[in-house]
């Protein structure tokens, strides 16, 4: 299945370190990796929020993740200051939300949104469409009626919940966040390469395919039809 059809091609340089696999996109911000050895895919993105051509970057990665089906697919909100604009009529941006609900109700894919600074607007909402949030201690999470944001929360912790949090526009720090059951793991290591999204994954290589049915059937029992949330962004 393809979000965009015709999209430009958005590699301009390969390379390889060990069993990780680099490739760049035009725009700097986004890199992809890929781990080899563990199966999965890392689509790093440098700065907050959304342009039209991480978008694009973001859709290439899930395009090529629904035809390979790796085991992990990790989105890397790398920065660890600032916080998105609240941007309205990114183009694509809804596009590629549903993309990352739709993969993973289609395929045995987990998709890990790994954040390490402030989270907010349209990187919270695609983090919530992820199968998962894994967080550094000391990211944070600010919760606003952004795009289908609410309609994610909702599902993975109720209406009245996800109504009050994003009314009060709370900001929660990751343990917070973690008690909400809405982030899987809280790092307490920092760093800025790898080496913790590496670790996480090998504690986690065994128990995939239980991961992978259990959010899978989430998605298929509470799903975020794509009529929703590009009404939420219309809004």
């Amino acid at each position: 299945m393809s979000t965009f059809t015709d999209s430009p091609e958005i590699t301009d340089r390969i390379g390889f370190r060990g069993d990780m696999r680099i490739s760049a996109s035009h725009a700097t911000n986004v890199v992809t990796r890929r781990l080899v050895a563990l199966d999965s895919i890392v689509v790093c993105k440098k700065r907050a929020g959304f342009r039209a051509e991480d978008v694009r970057a973001f859709s290439e990665v899930l395009e090529e993740a629904l035809d390979e089906e790796p085991k992990f697919l990790i989105f890397d909100f790398a920065h660890r200051t600032g916080s998105a604009p609240v941007e309205f009529g990114v183009d694509g941006l809804p596009e590629l939300v549903h993309a990352c609900a739709n993969l993973i109700a289609n395929s045995n894919v987990v998709a890990i949104a790994w954040a390490r600074g402030p989270m907010a607007g349209a990187d919270l909402e695609f983090a919530l469409s992820c199968s998962m949030i894994v967080a550094e201690a000391a990211a944070t999470f600010a919760l606003s009626p952004y795009g289908s944001a609410y309609s994610f929360l909702a599902r993975k912790i109720g209406v009245a919940r996800a109504e009050r949090a994003m009314l009060n526009r709370d900001v929660l720090d990751s343990t917070a966040m973690r008690d909400m059951l809405l982030v899987r793991h809280v790092e307490e290591t920092i760093n800025d390469d790898d080496a913790a999204i590496e670790t996480f994954l090998r504690g986690n290589l065994r128990r995939h395919n239980a991961l992978a049915h259990m959010y899978r059937a989430q998605r298929l029992v509470m799903p975020v039809p794509y009529e929703l949330v590009r009404a939420a962004h219309a809004a």
